[in-house]
């Protein structure tokens, strides 16, 4: 479960990227509607349906930690329906929108000091956790392999799971655990939505 990096390990995330999820930030910050501050449009239905499968990786309670959190609607939907499924997950989030960590603060009060601001990319946790899920694309494509390396080595506790998700916006998504396994990485489990995989979502077991 090494994979190798391919991208440049020791480098920043590029300027133009960093830019574009300041833009990000905005345009969420924008909007009124907690799925649509979350970056999603296509209501309340189709939002369960391609976001509650992430549940797919949890077995039993732990602690969960979002990375790219932006609002913190997602960790409270998750923390609902695992109830639902009898997984009881404590939400934990990181952004490196300072406004968007606020609102998942004020939308999480019992779990203010669970929300950092910070770039997954680079940032060194307090602590470490039993799931972890990001987007494949909080880095640039070439700089996955690495971030998944880092996630695993930094964030993750040990046997636990780095949760990874892409969403296809009308078109089929990345596919999440071919791209894993291509770069040298065991996954573990994964799940999709149906009949066209819109969302897909895998996951790797950090070592024992």
């Amino acid at each position: 479960m090494s994979g190798r990096s391919a991208g440049p390990a020791g480098d920043p995330l590029p300027q133009d990227f960093l830019a574009q999820l300041r833009e990000v930030e905005q345009a969420y910050l924008a909007q009124d509607d907690p799925i649509k501050q979350s970056g999603y449009y296509g209501g309340e239905v189709r939002w369960r349906k391609e976001r509650e499968l992430i549940l797919d990786a949890v077995e039993g309670a732990g602690d969960f930690l979002d990375v790219g959190c932006a609002n913190g609607y997602l960790l409270q939907c998750l923390v609902e329906w695992g109830r639902e499924r009898g997984a009881a997950v404590t939400p934990y989030g990181v952004d490196q929108g300072a406004g968007l960590i606020a609102l998942a603060r004020r939308r999480h009060p019992q779990h203010r000091d669970h929300f950092w601001v910070a770039n997954a990319w680079d940032w060194t946790p307090p602590r470490k956790f039993q799931y972890v899920y990001t987007l494949w694309d909080c880095v640039p494509e070439s700089y996955f392999s690495e971030y998944v390396r880092r996630l695993l080595d930094r964030v993750v506790t040990r046997g636990g799971r780095l949760i990874i998700g892409a969403y296809g916006k009308g078109v089929p998504a990345w596919e999440v655990a071919g791209e894993l396994g291509a770069r040298g990485f065991t996954v573990a489990g994964r799940t999709e939505t149906t009949p066209m995989p819109i969302t897909r979502v895998a996951w790797v077991r950090a070592p024992a």
